[in-house]
């Protein structure tokens, strides 16, 4: 049994290992061989506990992500087992999957149902996920310029984005002015109000709300929703329990008959769920499914290390 730390996690993998292991594991979701269990939340009187877990055949484990939350920070760590015999082959802190997880599946929404030549990225915040969306959606994409809104350290987050990406243009900017260039525009606070105007979105964009996992907060408004021609969650039943952004909508604007699962959307094909020009709106609660799927990946990889320095 192997304890991993972030460390470990960040020398390990990549933000495209991420993405090329999640696909399949959401497409194995969408065609119903892997299981998730939906986030459960223990409240205490200054902290909660909260666990959501999988089973994922095609890679040969289960586990889950268990986590605390204190004065809103987080720390995570995921156990993970084989399904061939119950095994326990790792513990994981869970710090950077995270980082990575939400990122990447983000991406894989974003380039199976986001429009073909965006150019302009669009990110509210300035956080952990702030950054390593705009490092998902930046890497390998037609993305040339970034506008950053947000409330503190946006020059911190510019620069230090710059650095890693020289050829592509950062600069700070109002809502107004970001949303309608934009072409993506990922949502990454901690907001209990919709950031911006929908009518002010482009037809065509991708909007991803990924900041709220509470049905008592939102970050996009009704007419984002109402214009939206597709709207994706990773799990309906978790988004009917937590998705503030759609339960906080008014009678009549989400119709969860068409809201569709990512891993079914995938597995089924683009062509089924999407018309060019529509807006597009990922609501991003963040599934088991992808903490254990990349807990795989590094444990595979440290062992294979392990194996190679003996």
């Amino acid at each position: 049994m192997h304890i991993i730390t972030d460390e470990q996690v960040h020398r390990l993998i990549t933000m495209s290992d991420a993405i090329a292991t999640l696909r399949p594991a959401l497409m194995e979701q969408g065609g119903g061989r892997a299981s998730i269990q939906t986030r459960v939340r223990t409240l205490g009187e200054n902290i909660s506990l909260s666990t959501m877990g999988a089973i994922i055949p095609g890679a040969g484990v289960c586990g889950a992500k268990v986590y605390s939350t204190h004065r809103g920070v987080f720390d995570f760590v995921i156990p993970l087992f084989s399904t061939e015999d119950g095994r326990l082959l790792s513990i994981i802190h869970g710090g950077a999957l995270t980082e990575y997880r939400t990122a990447a599946v983000t991406r894989i929404a974003f380039d199976a149902f986001g429009p073909a030549h965006a150019k302009v990225l669009t990110v509210f915040g300035t956080g952990v996920q702030a950054r390593a969306h705009i490092r998902a959606l930046v890497e390998h994409s037609g993305i040339e310029h970034v506008m950053i809104v947000g409330i503190e350290g946006v020059p911190e987050t510019i620069a230090r984005m710059q650095a890693e990406w020289a050829n592509v243009r950062f600069e700070a900017a109002d809502a107004q002015t970001a949303v309608k260039a934009a072409d993506v525009i990922v949502t990454a606070t901690r907001s209990a109000t919709p950031l911006f105007d929908g009518t002010q979105i482009k037809p065509g964009t991708f909007v991803a709300a990924i900041g709220s996992s509470k049905p008592g907060a939102r970050e996009i408004d009704d007419t984002t929703l109402l214009r939206a021609g597709l709207v994706i969650v990773e799990s309906i039943e978790q988004a009917k329990a937590e998705a503030g952004d759609l339960l906080m909508a008014s009678p009549g604007i989400v119709d969860w008959t068409s809201v569709a699962e990512l891993g079914s959307a995938l597995h089924a094909g683009r062509a089924e769920w999407h018309s060019q020009g529509e807006i597009v709106v990922f609501k991003s609660l963040g599934i088991g499914l992808a903490d254990v799927a990349l807990g795989e990946l590094v444990t595979r990889r440290l062992i294979a290390e392990t194996a190679t320095s003996r």
